[in-house]
């Protein structure tokens, strides 16, 4: 056991100043190189021969020597006659066969000077520099691998592909490297069925079947894979021990649409934010009529006219554009692309928002100085953006186009970007800056050049005649001369802005005539032509003292401005008679906003629309009486006549005259 060691000693001692004599004193090329071989003494005219002979010993690569027993059958291990050029003084350029095996080879360079007088010298043996030629096996030429990244989507096997020249053979023997990262191959490790049973197990296989000259494929399996490698990694193809050019690839441990997902995810909370801090202020944010209150919406009412800001809305839309937009990109180039780096602001966004801000605050003064436009329907609506007092405004609908088309434009050029290689925001283009600057500028024009519209604030039922038997109109309500009276006259008292005394009648969508209503006022403002109060009367209004009806008041330019009145009116859901003998107040009345207190009286009505005499069935008069419990419940008392089955109609009639009715 001794002996052995001491040869195993003495051998390595010996072999060590080899080794280090062949580091120093030998090149590595790959097949069809040249290299330089220095021969001091070589002439121009010299014959100079050359052989490489292989040599099983020692190798100064990383990988194992190739002895001549397990040389491949289409190489050549012992090599002469090789392609010389540029002999010199001093030595020669000498070109490595492409068909040369890989090993380490001994160069030996003999030289025959040229006959001198007939007698032709010995042939020189010369002592070359390098002394050894270690061949190593060429690189496979890889160009480009596919795919570039790698997503999740709920997979646990991919496929990765080189792609490289015809060269590149589909039947060679290939196996994968990842820079900095150990990955197993399946076969050899026999996890091609333990990845069914154990997901965690990462490894890759080598497609011989599926691959094919210039493309060779891969498997990559596991369900850690992505997590485990997660980032850019340089990977390459091996032949051989011979490692192609490495290509970068990503791994990311996310779905394609992650970003997308993020952008719109965040977007959504802060609206979801912006929702609860508008709703702990709910009461003081209230807006609109009958009681209908307005919470995200009142971002966008203007306070005024209770209808949807234009110049609001688009400064909130981009807004949220320029939100989703950044981060996306944020996601796509920290998650995605691993790099940690804050994004640019994109060039022109800002410009596009500072339009947008200009446009609001210049919009807004423009309202305080000049007047608001008309307030148009009772409750705000999408017409709003395109309409002044109801009526299409084309420097609106323009600016609402643009806005629409550059947003649209924005979000889908974000949206298709390729997470993998975006870099910056779309660049908004000058062009399209100047576009949005205009329609910005004809929208604030419009605003100028159009007179304010009617904005109707309060409403109240000022008189109806006949009131209390009365057929007399107040003074202050007076019919104009040559107008004859339709009994009943509605008078109704509307405040608000910009009220033409002029002003154009509208009841139900329907336009009146000039005999049927009139308008009596206080002198309207010398400047503006307009009044802030006005009294409505109707003629013949007895089909408007039932129930809710639209007043619109149209200015002159046609801006209007809609109403509903009577604010609250009067209703009854239910009637409950009982089968039993009328006694006393026995019939219960629900409906809504009974007046408690009031000298509310009531009426019944058979099927013909004739009156009900209140008379028991001795035809003695009944005094009727009713009392408002509540303001959705009242009791009455009946005529003998009426019962459950006498199809009769109740109809209330409120101390000013308001009807509400109910057929039974």
């Amino acid at each position: 056991m001794k002996e052995s060691a001491m040869r195993a000693l003495c051998l390595a001692l010996i072999m060590i100043p080899v080794s280090v004599a062949l580091a120093e004193d030998q090149v590595k090329v790959t097949p069809g190189l040249t290299i330089q071989i220095s021969a001091p003494g070589v002439s121009p005219t010299d014959a100079i021969m050359v052989n490489l002979v292989i040599q099983p010993a020692v190798s100064s690569s990383s990988a194992p020597p190739v002895h001549p027993a397990n040389l491949p059958t289409d190489c050549s291990s012992t090599v002469s006659a090789i392609s010389i050029t540029g002999p010199s003084n001093n030595g020669f350029s000498l070109g490595i066969p492409p068909t040369i095996c890989p090993g380490l080879y001994l160069v030996s360079v003999s030289q025959q000077k040229a006959p001198q007088n007939g007698v032709t010298p010995p042939e020189n043996h010369l002592n070359p520099s390098p002394q050894y030629i270690e061949v190593t096996e060429t690189p496979p030429t890889v160009t480009d691998v596919s795919p570039k990244a790698f997503f999740k989507d709920g997979k646990e096997q991919f496929s990765l592909v080189f792609l490289g020249p015809s060269s590149l053979k589909a039947g060679a023997d290939y196996t994968l490297r990842i820079k900095d990262h150990v990955l197993a191959n399946c076969i050899s490790t026999d996890l091609d069925t333990a990845a069914k049973a154990e997901s965690s197990s990462n490894c890759f296989k080598y497609e011989r079947e599926s691959s094919q000259d210039g493309q060779i494929d891969f498997s990559l399996k596991g369900g850690s894979l992505l997590k485990d490698l997660s980032g850019k990694q340089s990977v390459s193809l091996v032949h051989n021990g011979a490692e192609s050019q490495g290509h970068d690839v990503f791994f990311i441990n996310a779905n394609t649409t992650y970003p997308r997902n993020v952008a719109l995810g965040v977007t959504a909370g802060l609206v979801i934010l912006i929702y609860l801090l508008l709703n702990s202020g709910r009461k003081g944010l209230a807006a609109g009529t009958d009681g209908r209150t307005f919470l995200l919406t009142a971002l966008f009412l203007d306070e005024e006219t209770q209808t949807y800001s234009l110049s609001k809305c688009q400064f909130y839309a981009w807004t949220l554009a320029a939100v989703l937009g950044y981060v996306f990109l944020a996601v796509a180039r920290s998650v995605i692309q691993g790099s940690a780096v804050f994004p640019d602001i994109p060039s022109g966004l800002p410009g596009i928002l500072m339009v947008s801000v200009g446009t609001s605050v210049l919009s807004a003064g423009i309202t305080t100085s000049k007047g608001s436009k008309g307030a148009g329907e009772v409750h705000p609506t999408l017409a709003d953006f395109v309409t002044s007092g109801g009526l299409v405004a084309p420097e609106r609908l323009q600016f609402v186009v643009w806005t629409v088309v550059g947003i649209f434009t924005f979000l889908t050029i974000v949206f298709k970007s390729d997470p993998l290689a975006v870099q910056d925001l779309p660049r908004i283009p000058d062009g399209f800056l100047q576009l949005m600057g205009i329609s910005s500028a004809g929208y604030l024009a419009g605003k100028l050049a159009r007179k304010p519209g009617p904005v109707i604030k309060a409403l109240s039922v000022a008189n109806i005649t006949p009131s209390q038997n009365s057929q007399n109109l107040p003074n202050q309500f007076a019919a104009p001369s040559g107008v004859v009276l339709h009994l009943p006259v509605l008078t109704l008292d509307i405040k608000g802005e910009n009220l033409a005394p002029n002003a154009l009648i509208k009841v139900d969508g329907q336009p009146l005539r000039g005999d049927m209503y009139w308008i009596t006022s206080a002198a309207p403002d010398p400047q503006s032509g307009f009044c802030n109060e006005l009294n409505i009367s109707l003629n013949d209004a007895g089909d408007y003292l039932e129930g809710s009806h639209t007043l619109t008041v149209a200015n002159g330019d046609a801006q209007a401005a809609d109403v509903v009145f009577p604010i609250d009116p009067m209703t009854i859901v239910s009637v409950n008679i009982p089968a039993a003998a009328p006694n006393g107040q026995d019939v219960t009345v629900t409906g809504t906003n009974f007046a408690v207190g009031s000298n509310t009286t009531a009426e019944w009505q058979d099927d013909n629309g004739n009156a009900i005499a209140w008379q028991d069935n001795a035809g003695t008069a009944i005094v009727p009486a009713l009392t408002v419990q509540s303001a959705t419940q009242l009791i009455l008392n009946r005529p003998t006549a009426v019962t459950p089955t006498s199809h009769s109609k109740l109809i209330l009639t409120t101390p000013i005259g308001l009807k509400a009715s109910k057929q039974l």
